[in-house]
């Protein structure tokens, strides 16, 4: 019989330090291997957590055990079969969703960043314990708030918390701090809100409004396969994220995303928030339990390679939007507003024309989540490219099969194959399932869509919908396209030249972030990190550079005055037409079969 339990202590908050204990009782395991995870699952980059770990030792009884240190996150201990206690503590001051984080205001943690593996018994019972702080005083309410089940607790939810593994353990995150808390039902089960930083947010409404999506989803899927669920928001001045999990998500948002007062309005803030749970919630099937075979199980010692996360991220992130349109939040053209600034997203990323989303999901451990001032030429999303993949096979299965069959019928055909078995889905799982389910020969849609480079077949499959795509040059450096009617198409003031490069302001002159590599900033010789200093003989600014460019004649040009590694350098900046890359969308059938369908 073994049992583990980590005691976790948030006295060194001042310090941004956790003290945890975890106590092992064992029998026939003379040696142990302990250790960290390298990284999370949903987060697909080594982070190293062992790296956190600012002291551990480990006793039995009085004596001190040697810890031998094996690699840079694990540990051996000679045990003599007898219990024993590892002591440690765990620096933490990341504000993200994927690691830990404590200060005298808050307390937050994921397992995978505080919780060491002991080797052989990841399917013994795992008992958390959090400790309320000693120097709290009765002014300070904080609470516990997390999914993992309970097995004694105060009121305020500091005691005892129970998982039947290691790998439930780690799957649930915790919040200590001072939240506002509410909680709606949808099919017995019981959804909980809890939101720190921002304790005027209109709770109530955010419940109404999620709950509206949850029922949606669940429809969606035919099923809701948990019994609790938890949303965990954390407000702050500026922030944008979440992480799934089995029974929750943890989340991070702008305080000014939430809806403070009384109007019912969904704002553009408070939009992009309920997009965002809706891609966590969805989470709850594609990739909690819908995963690819290499996934299953997770081998967090290193990477876990596939070329399916498109499929996993890109198809939810297709379907969270969507979910808001069939749960009746936003209407048609809103939705299609959201889609557009997608199609428009990929289309100035230059790195869709030189990376398949195969290869984006493949690398996102090197590539897409190490990107440098070269990735907006090198790489694409497997995020938003992917959703415009799901997006067009979706209107390609809808087209082909007059309806019959959709991506909706193939995702719960995949659920009802691998989700509920818990099976984890080949690398031509997902592709063998569509071409079952539709009966159709899917091989030419997904050697485009997923194994080239080629643009995808958006404009025609629009089209069947009752859908207009048009390209054109942006209105200002910020514009991301939307839907648009013929009147106000004419209107649009577009920019005339390309610059050719993104930039930032400083009070010195502008600072070139990324450069094209079609543009003429790259055939100008300009690049990452130059200060443009001046521009035809003018200070350059963030107001007034499109101004200076687009008064010049197409093919002529212009001096261009910038430092490079503080040498001053002048070059020949020449005038090149604005890129058409601004998608706009024009609905012309409101009533077209295929659209109302899709919509819902």
């Amino acid at each position: 019989m073994s049992f583990i339990k980590y005691n976790v202590s948030m006295d060194e908050a001042y310090a941004h330090l956790y003290d945890v204990t975890c106590n092992v009782e064992t029998l026939n395991h003379g040696e142990l291997m302990v250790s960290l995870p390298a990284w999370i699952p949903g987060s697909y980059l080594i982070r190293d957590f062992a790296k956190n770990i600012v002291q551990i030792k480990a006793f039995c009884g009085d004596k001190e055990l040697e810890l031998k240190k094996l690699d840079k996150d694990s540990w051996s201990v000679r045990t003599s079969g007898k219990p024993f206690t590892i002591f440690y503590q765990v620096y933490a001051r990341d504000q993200s969703v994927r690691t830990a984080y404590l200060d005298q205001f808050r307390g937050f943690f994921n397992g995978t960043s505080l919780f060491l593996r002991i080797h052989g018994l990841e399917s013994t019972d795992h008992t958390v314990s959090i400790s309320k702080p000693t120097w709290i005083d009765e002014n300070i309410n904080w609470k516990v708030a997390t999914s993992m089940t309970k097995r004694k607790v105060d009121k305020f939810g500091f005691g005892d918390y129970l998982s039947s593994s290691y790998y439930e353990l780690i799957d649930h995150p915790f919040e200590v701090s001072e939240f506002i808390k509410s909680t709606f039902i949808v099919h017995g089960v019981r959804h909980d809100i809890i939101i720190r930083g921002c304790p005027h947010a209109n709770i109530r409404r955010i419940c109404r409004d999620l709950k509206l999506i949850v029922e949606t989803q669940i429809r969606f899927w035919g099923e809701l396969p948990i019994d609790r669920y938890t949303f965990m928001i954390n407000a702050v001045s500026d922030g944008y994220g979440g992480l799934e999990h089995s029974h929750s998500t943890a989340l991070i948002c702008s305080k000014s995303d939430l809806p403070v007062g009384d109007d019912r309005h969904i704002d553009d803030n408070y939009l992009r928030f309920l997009g965002l749970c809706s891609h966590e919630y969805f989470h709850l099937w594609n990739v909690k339990r819908l995963k690819p075979e290499t996934f299953s199980p997770y081998d967090l010692t290193k990477e876990n390679y596939t070329e399916l996360l498109w499929a996993f991220e890109g198809i939810t992130s297709y379907y969270d939007d969507l979910m808001l349109c069939r749960a009746g939040l936003i209407d048609a053209s809103r939705y299609l507003n959201l889609l557009a600034k997608t199609i428009t997203t990929v289309k100035k990323t230059r790195g869709h024309a030189k990376q398949t989303l195969a290869e984006s999901s493949y690398y996102a451990w090197t590539k897409f989540y190490k990107q440098d001032e070269s990735a907006i030429n090198t790489i694409v999303s497997y995020y938003s490219k992917g959703s415009l993949a799901a997006l067009s096979l979706d209107l390609h299965l809808r087209t082909k099969t007059n309806g019959r069959i959709s991506l909706d019928t193939v995702m719960r055909a995949l659920w009802e194959q691998y989700g509920k078995a818990g099976i984890g889905i080949p690398e031509d799982g997902i592709e063998a399932v569509a071409s079952k389910t539709s009966g159709l020969n899917l091989s030419d849609f997904f050697d485009r869509a997923i194994r080239s480079t080629q643009q995808l077949p958006l404009k025609k499959l629009l089209g069947y919908a009752g859908i207009t795509l048009n390209f054109t040059a942006p209105n200002n450096a910020l514009n991301s396209g939307g839907v648009i009617n013929n009147s106000t198409n004419k209107n649009l003031k577009k920019i005339k030249h390309d610059l050719g490069f993104t930039y930032t302001d400083t009070s010195k002159g502008l600072k070139i972030k990324q450069v094209y590599d079609d543009g003429t900033a790259r055939q100008s010789g300009l690049a990452p990190d130059d200060l443009i200093v001046a521009f035809n003989r003018k200070s350059a600014s963030k107001k007034n550079i499109q101004t200076i460019v687009d008064l010049e004649k197409k093919g002529s040009s212009v001096p261009v005055h910038v430092f490079r590694d503080d040498v001053l350098h002048t070059m020949q900046f020449k005038i090149e037409a604005a890129h058409k890359d601004t998608a706009y969308l024009q609905l012309d059938s409101p009533e077209n079969a295929l659209l109302r369908a899709w919509l819902k």
